[in-house]
């Protein structure tokens, strides 16, 4: 009678905790949430692989998607909320995205063939290939010299030496390079400053680039056996924002010093995630298809105030803060079909 009584708990117990784990990882509905409203869906014909970066011209209101396994990168009308044009023909494998405003130049990584490509923004045409190394991918731009900070290589990963190419947005000529041996991932200039933070996944680091002097001058160390994997930063409160893998975590540090402020458990696999300076708001999109909403109470206090399920793989994203939109790329696998989900921010 005890074994029966035993046996019977220990279902009551496997079953109410396999309950639990499916409460925690949702936190709402893509329909009904916390946080998020979804106003739209852009239909993408004809798509067959997987999605990898996202940009946005902010002056034409347009967004741009790297197609990876397509070789494609489609453009969508933000405002009309549709598909635009498909750039096509010479890519290998597009990863990485980056639109130049003012400029009006579109820039691409190509992760099996190292190129960094450039395209007219208006009509689309190719501008110059410039060769880097194997996995070229992530960018930013520092603000006031126009130079466009590019992750390529890495010891780690079998790419040769990694570090961040320096590429002058005007003649598309690498001036320069910032050596990390390690592939580095997820960059951000900070806006009112001279520093560039890289995250650095195979040391668990990240890494405070001085752009005067294009060298890492700091090195905030994440607790082992943390892998970064997306970044933000927070400027007046001097707050920076990093996600990392295996395990997932969210991490709040001092922006100068890499104190560690506070953590918090986050969806797994994430791969992009974005701070809305309006709302103090993070906007975190992972390959598990679970899209979670971070809240800043203050500097120093965070809270999730929506998880919930967007579409299998859809862990790429863009926010758009003119627009006032969340743009989240669903992918054609596991039966549904490729979309560019818009989700409008709840004050």
């Amino acid at each position: 009678m005890n074994m029966v009584f035993r046996a019977l708990f220990t279902s009551i117990v496997v079953v109410a905790t396999a309950f639990a784990q499916t409460q925690d990882q949702s936190l709402g509905t893509a329909e009904n949430n916390a946080a998020l409203t979804l106003v739209g869906r852009i239909p993408v014909p004809n798509m067959t692989g997987t999605w990898d970066h996202l940009t946005a011209d902010f002056a034409t209101d347009r967004l741009f998607a790297s197609a990876q396994e397509d070789n494609q990168v489609r453009v969508f009308d933000l405002v009309a909320r549709k598909p635009l044009f498909t750039i096509a023909g010479g890519f290998d494998r597009p990863q990485g995205l980056y639109y130049v405003p003012g400029a009006n130049a579109l820039a691409v990584t190509n992760g099996k063939d190292g190129s960094l490509r450039s395209f007219d923004g208006k009509t689309y045409a190719p501008i110059k290939i410039l060769p880097l190394s194997l996995g070229a991918d992530m960018m930013d731009m520092d603000p006031n010299t126009r130079y466009l900070y590019v992750d390529h290589g890495g010891t780690d990963s079998n790419r040769g030496p990694g570090a961040l190419a320096i590429v002058d947005s005007k003649t598309w000529e690498k001036v320069g390079e910032v050596p990390t041996e390690f592939r580095p991932a997820a960059l951000e200039a900070e806006k009112h400053g001279d520093r560039l933070f890289v995250l650095i996944p195979g040391l668990s680091q990240v890494g405070v680039v001085d752009r005067k002097t294009n060298q890492i001058f700091a090195r905030f160390q994440l607790a082992a056996p943390a892998q970064p994997i997306a970044l933000a930063l927070d400027e007046p409160d001097h707050r920076l924002f990093e996600v990392s893998r295996r395990p997932s975590s969210f991490n709040v540090l001092d922006m100068d010093t890499g104190r560690p402020i506070q953590t918090l458990d986050t969806i797994d696999g994430v791969e992009s995630m974005y701070f809305d300076a309006k709302l103090h708001r993070l906007y975190l999109t992972a390959l598990d298809g679970y899209l979670q909403v971070i809240q800043q109470i203050d500097a120093n206090h965070y809270k999730t105030i929506a998880r919930f399920f967007t579409g299998h793989h859809a862990g790429t994203s863009q926010f758009v803060p003119n627009l006032n939109l969340l743009c989240v790329a669903v992918p054609p696998v596991e039966g549904q079909a490729a979309e560019i989900w818009l989700f409008q921010p709840k004050p």
